[in-house]
């Protein structure tokens, strides 16, 4: 190495000593110019002292290494489940490096001890991985003392508990950062409702210049996890401990403190949220799943979306989003979290990585064709849900008055239901253009004139006519097309009526089924039903009282009847209904009150 004096003949040159302890011998020459004969010559020994000093710093260098899988107890869906799933605990190592006041790592087996807080807090898992209750800006620690005070602290009534601990968090580059550490509570006076009392047996509050009530501070305890709370350096400086949590409580904020056994040199790790991470860069893959891929039409139910890391730690408090597809009918569907409407576009994972929401489909008519809803995470995982298409449905005659004289006003009454009875509300009813009827309306009403009625909420929707004479196949056709047609003819006397009412006795015949005929008992007796039916199917027959409900099967026959089956039932005077509920083929029902 060579130098050049400055103008008083000075030279200056730095060492930095290593690791390795000894006598280092240095020869310095000076000469003049080219001149070497006039130049001078001395040698000097330096003594480098390899002992280390006491714990000057530390450093946390392990907090955001890959969370680790252990102790799993199991993994995947559990018996009669359909939601992936891991019960057990996970563990992760924590690192903290011990250095002198010169930058050497600290003799080996210099005992460090580790703490744990991750509770009282508020917020979690709804809005994430929480945000401690018991916390401020304000707090002033006694320097040299035990009394811990915090403007409008009201420890007491905020939750706080002897034994908790108190952390001081102050920015690493204040003034104040002697603060940092933490401390064990031992009395919360009730008549000083701002101030706290530290455990005398442990270290007081460090000395330094007095920062008034400026330190932030933190109050809380570990609840969830744990963590080993004494290890020893290395011949690096470094001492590690494992920190445990169970699967369910992963994504929960915490703070660790690391400190030295007498509380002179600590360091504080507040990440602001949870200590376990998912894993970085490349392989940092994190799935989303579903508990079903398919929700059915109309009421749609419930679905249960989880969130894993790489190792398959839950990621508790991350955000999922959503997105719903209209149909081509204009269906949709609301996202229900806990009974209420989620509005925002997204919701939080819970507790386990899992969330449970409540898919409510809103506006889907029979005839749909279905849509879909889409969930995803912040690293684009996407996972779809479909919710089905719905049938047509059927329109059913449950009953129905024909004209019988000049003036005389009519009524026929539907059903609309899906093909497990429930019912269609809010549909668009119309009737024929080509009907000869004088005058006609509905009930429910609807806002496109007299022409068109709406199903009520049970389903329900009757035409009121006037138009006396022979009317057939007059016909009432729903929004999605489905149509259901009836026959009034006059009665002429002779006792019989090939439509969908009559009386007794009456005949009455078709070639499908789904069709309700009424027909009228004058005297209470027997009365006798002759039934036969030309088809290779189903051939079922309900006899239903005047409020639709069964009385008992007159025919549940497969493929051909006849000659006709004979039934014979005591009835009393008024109105019945035969339920034609299936058939195939050419069909014929002939009522009685006499035996053939």
């Amino acid at each position: 190495m060579q130098v050049t004096a400055g103008g008083n003949g000075d030279a200056r040159i730095y060492f930095v000593a290593g690791e390795i302890g000894g006598e280092a011998h240095i020869r310095i020459r000076a000469d003049r110019g080219v001149q070497t004969h006039l130049g001078a010559e001395t040698t000097r020994t330096i003594r480098v002292l390899s002992d280390a000093g006491p714990v000057a710093s530390l450093e946390f260098t392990g907090p955001y290494i890959e969370a680790i899988r252990t102790n799993r107890v199991q993994f995947g869906p559990a018996v009669g489940e359909s939601v992936d799933f891991q019960n057990g605990t996970y563990s992760r190592v924590v690192s903290i490096t011990a250095r002198d006041a010169n930058g050497n790592p600290v003799p080996v087996n210099t005992p460090i001890h580790f703490r744990l807080i991750d509770a009282p807090l508020v917020g979690y898992p709804q809005e994430g991985s929480g945000r401690f209750e018991i916390t401020g800006n304000n707090g002033n620690p006694l320097e040299g003392g035990f009394n811990f005070n915090a403007p409008n602290g009201n420890f007491l009534n905020r939750g706080a508990r002897v034994g908790d601990r108190l952390v001081l968090d102050p920015d690493p580059n204040g003034r104040s950062f002697y603060h940092a550490g933490i401390r064990t509570i031992a009395q919360l006076p009730p008549s000083q409702r701002d101030t706290l009392v530290i455990r005398a047996d442990a270290q007081p509050f460090r000395v330094g210049e007095d920062q008034g009530a400026t330190v932030p501070y933190v109050i809380g305890r570990a609840q969830a996890g744990s963590i080993q709370s004494l290890a020893f350096t290395d011949g690096t400086g470094t001492a590690s401990a494992l920190l445990t949590y169970p699967f369910s409580n992963v994504g929960r904020t915490a703070i660790i403190v690391a400190h030295t056994e007498d509380f002179s040199v600590s360091r504080v790790f507040n990440p602001g949220g949870a200590v376990y991470l998912r894993m970085l860069g490349d392989d940092g893959t994190v799935t989303l799943t579903a508990s079903t891929a398919v929700l059915p039409a109309q009421t749609g139910g419930m679905v249960t979306l989880c969130l894993r890391d790489k190792n398959g730690v839950p990621l508790s408090g991350q955000p999922i989003f959503f997105s719903t597809e209209n149909s081509s009918s204009g269906a949709t569907a609301n996202i229900l979290l806990d009974g209420e409407i989620i509005t925002s576009g997204y919701f939080f994972a819970g507790q386990s990585g899992c969330v449970t929401v409540d898919v409510e489909v809103v506006n889907q008519f029979p005839g749909d064709d279905g849509f879909k809803i889409t969930f995803n995470s912040l690293d684009s995982n996407v996972v779809e849900v479909d919710v089905l298409g719905l049938g047509a449905g059927n329109l059913i005659l449950t009953s129905l008055s024909c004209p019988q004289s000049e003036g005389e006003t009519g009524r026929a009454s539907f059903l609309y239901v899906l093909p497990n009875q429930q019912p269609i509300p809010g549909v668009l009813v119309t009737l024929d253009s080509s009907s000869q009827f004088q005058s006609y309306s509905f009930e429910p009403p609807s806002n496109q004139g007299s022409h068109a009625g709406v199903t009520g909420s049970a389903g329900e929707i009757v035409l009121n006519f006037n138009g006396y004479g022979n009317r057939d196949g007059e016909e009432l056709t729903t929004a999605s097309g489905v149509s259901a047609s009836f026959t009034c003819h006059r009665d002429d006397g002779g006792g019989t009526n090939g439509g969908g009412t009559g009386s007794v006795p009456g005949d009455f015949s078709g070639t499908s089924g789904g069709v309700i005929h009424h027909f009228s008992v004058l005297e209470d007796g027997p009365v006798y039903f002759y039934l036969s039916h030309e088809g290779s199917s189903n051939f079922i027959v309900r006899l239903l009282n005047s409020q639709g409900d069964s009385l008992r099967s007159l025919a549940n026959e497969i493929g051909v009847v006849t000659p006709p089956i004979e039934r014979v039932q005591n009835l009393d005077a008024g109105t019945y209904m035969l339920d034609v509920r299936n058939a195939d083929g050419d069909w014929r029902i002939h009522v009685t009150d006499v035996k053939q």
